[in-house]
């Protein structure tokens, strides 16, 4: 009876810690940060604290992204919002500014992105 307990008590405790969220996005300075979790994303808050929330800059799926103390670049696939397909959707590629405080930014073509990077003296590649 007492196993029984033990393993009863165990067994709850190992279940609770399931329901723990930790936040593993990571900070990409100046209140940006990429979001790991599905859908991948960059997101930037206006507090100076992250608290779990923020405008969405650069939608799913992030594919790739390299950033620095003024940049961040990214690849990312549009996905089908009903089934999640990347089937035929384009790839966007962009360049954040971070010292415009989470403007909208728009998409580029990949000539255009690469374009930007050598008119801007961008020295980040994907």
């Amino acid at each position: 009876m007492r196993r029984l307990f033990i393993a009863l008590l165990a067994s709850m405790l190992l279940h609770s810690c399931v329901f723990i969220r930790m936040d593993d996005s990571i900070d990409l300075g100046s209140k940006y940060r990429y979001i790991q979790d599905s859908p991948q994303t960059i997101i930037y808050h206006e507090s100076s604290k992250y608290e779990g929330i923020g405008a969405e800059i650069i939608p799913p799926v992030v594919l790739s992204y390299k950033f620095n103390e003024r940049y961040i670049i990214a690849k990312s696939q549009v996905v089908d919002e009903m089934t999640g397909s990347e089937e035929g959707k384009p790839i966007h590629y962009w360049i954040v500014d971070k010292t415009m405080d989470g403007a909208p930014v728009n998409p580029l073509d990949s000539v255009t992105f690469y374009q930007r990077l050598k008119e801007l003296d961008i020295d980040l590649s994907l």
